[in-house]
């Protein structure tokens, strides 16, 4: 019989999957197009979903400024989503994140080479900073995600092939603590630990 945290993970992956369907449902029907809309409307859904108690799940994300200068949060970060979750419970506590990279690839469509070249840049940029960082695909028929690790070791350009894991079980893992690193402390971008030696966009190297 599940106890009653791994009910309430799977309570919250659910509506953390729900909120996702909602998303590309959108997307499918047309009312949204672009990527970096996608990604606002997918964060929006996901906020909102856990604007309610679920297993006593406190969530908080960010998207992260693509604009040029310093404001370019994704050029340095190689993510386009920073999201973290926290718990503190009898039986668990934790504190922790990671760093998304989303792609709106249709099922079957190769990359071009120069986007598969990007992507394969941001997922190194994001694994400098931590090994949590995924990489999530926006299709019409619903959302796949991926470790950066294994995107960025995978010679197909096919993206969806190499996203081997739904929405549902991405969630269900990171409530559950299998993945995400406690390095990072929320969802805000300039509490990132950037590693020595990673330029941030704007400014100069000491």
């Amino acid at each position: 019989m599940e106890n009653r945290l791994e009910k309430a993970f799977r309570k919250a992956a659910h509506a953390a999957d729900r909120a996702v369907s909602a998303a590309m449902e959108k997307y499918a029907n047309g009312h949204v197009t672009d990527e970096d809309d996608i990604t606002g409307v997918l964060i929006g859904r996901l906020d909102a979903a856990f604007d309610k108690d679920i297993g006593g799940i406190n969530w908080s994300s960010s998207v992260l400024r693509h604009r040029q200068g310093v404001a370019a949060q994704e050029k340095t970060a190689g993510a386009d989503m920073l999201v973290h979750v926290s718990i503190a419970t009898p039986q668990l506590t934790y504190s922790k994140g990671v760093l998304i990279q989303s792609k709106r690839i249709d099922e079957g469509v190769a990359m071009t080479l120069g986007s598969h070249k990007e992507l394969l840049s941001q997922c190194d940029k994001m694994l400098d900073i931590t090994p949590d960082s995924f990489v999530f695909n926006y299709t019409k028929s619903g959302m796949r995600c991926a470790s950066a690790n294994r995107i960025a070791g995978a010679s197909s350009r096919v993206l969806n092939d190499s996203c081997n894991l739904t929405s549902y079980r991405f969630f269900l893992e990171f409530f559950r603590c299998t993945t995400g690193d406690r390095r990072i402390t929320s969802a805000k971008f300039d509490d990132l630990q950037i590693p020595r030696g990673i330029a941030i966009e704007g400014t100069s190297e000491q």
